[in-house]
């Protein structure tokens, strides 16, 4: 108890002191606290690195926090559940968390997994090395027509100098623009449209869009905000699948290690077809979903919660009577680690919660702790899953 008090003390500390906010006093007690050894240090130099700092600030500037914590913790069974579960989906559009709560759980989490694994020498164990789990960032890889490479980040400003050292004046005809496990990226393209890429996903699209019809090409996850243009419908190619768009905002989950495609709509009207198959189309309204089988070239359409499906866009990762498998599938690709079942059973579990997107694995295994029957054994950049013994 004692150690975590000492936690939550140099954390709110450091907060202050980032903010401009701490007195000489408590600067005289943080100090005392980096002068202890050179693990205080580390964690202290870590937790005030300017890099980290401005990325998960951008993250959060970028986060729309919709599902309420106490929505969460019912869901996990954390704490008194709510009596009308149609209050707490209500609850989903809300925000939650202030700015500075944001800071102290960036702090707070960074600050937990540096003392939990620098430890002296002498008290360590000969294991295995343990390798810190983090969520994805802003990062991407542009595949230009002429098969120059850019590495892009989140720094706007540096993507375009770079680009523009690349080109270089040629004519670029399509760019492959892929994000890494681990990784998310946002693009503009030329017509207005906007597209978010989730982790280890693939777009294709034209640098320019000519002729009578704007068409991209996508693999992994995206979210697209297509720009209206009665003249020149958009296309999105996915998998055998075709979407036809009339200026809307949809989500496209089209992994190729997937059997099924699902593609769903938040506002306005898209159709879909198969490639190569016939010319009817299948006619999508919003709060539907479109499953596509690969195999058999056939969809199937249910109805679902549009926030649910793209909570990853919000900061946070929600499922609903989503298997292990699944879930662990999702999350090795945002977290970039592999997984094994020690027990297949486990992979059929059935779970529903919700899951901050940005913070550290650390904070998924306290979960899935606290969820209960489950445990997530880390090895190196490997996660084992099984089951907890019954007492």
């Amino acid at each position: 108890m004692a150690q975590i008090e000492e936690q939550n003390l140099i954390t709110w500390l450091i907060c202050k002191q980032m903010i401009g906010e701490i007195t000489e006093e408590e600067q005289q007690v943080l100090n005392a606290w980096r002068s202890e050894n050179k693990y205080n240090e580390a964690a202290y130099q870590r937790l005030m690195d300017t890099d980290r700092q401005a990325m998960e600030y951008r993250r959060s500037k970028l986060t729309d926090y919709h599902r309420p914590l106490d929505d969460m913790k019912r869901r996990l069974g954390i704490g008194e559940e709510t009596a009308d579960k149609s209050q707490a989906r209500s609850a989903f559009i809300y925000r939650i968390v202030s700015a500075a709560a944001v800071v102290l759980l960036i702090f707070g989490a960074a600050y937990y997994w540096i003392q939990s694994q620098v430890q002296p020498e002498n008290t360590k164990q000969p294991t295995i090395a343990k390798v810190e789990i983090m969520p994805g960032r802003t990062q991407a890889v542009l595949t230009l027509d002429n098969g120059k490479q850019v590495e892009l980040g989140s720094d706007v400003q540096m993507n375009t100098q770079a680009i523009a050292e690349v080109t270089n004046g040629e004519a670029v005809a399509f760019n492959d623009l892929t994000t890494p496990r681990g990784g998310e990226f946002k693009v503009t393209l030329e017509d207005g449209t906007e597209v978010w890429l989730n982790a280890d996903s693939r777009l294709r699209y034209p640098e320019t869009f000519e002729g009578n019809e704007r068409r991209v090409e996508v693999t992994g996850e995206a979210y697209f905000k297509v720009a209206k243009n009665a003249e020149k419908p958009f296309y999105v190619v996915s998998g055998g699948q075709e979407v036809r768009v009339y200026g809307t905002e949809f989500n496209v989950h089209a992994y190729d290690d997937e059997a099924t495609i699902f593609t769903t709509l938040v506002e306005g009207s898209i159709s879909l077809r198969p490639v190569n198959g016939n010319k009817s189309e299948l006619m999508l309204t919003p709060g539907k979903q479109a499953l596509f089988n690969k195999d058999e070239a056939a969809a199937t359409v249910r109805n679902v919660d549009t926030e649910v499906v793209t909570s990853w866009r919000s900061g946070v990762f929600v499922f609903e009577d989503q298997n292990l498998e699944q879930i662990m599938r999702t999350l090795s690709r945002w977290y970039d680690f592999e997984y094994e079942f020690a027990d297949q059973q486990v992979a059929a579990t059935v779970f529903m919660g919700s899951i901050p997107r940005y913070g550290s694995f650390a904070e998924v295994v306290e979960i899935f702790k606290k969820l209960g029957g489950i445990n997530l054994h880390q090895r190196g950049r490997k996660v084992v899953i099984s089951s907890t013994p019954k007492k």
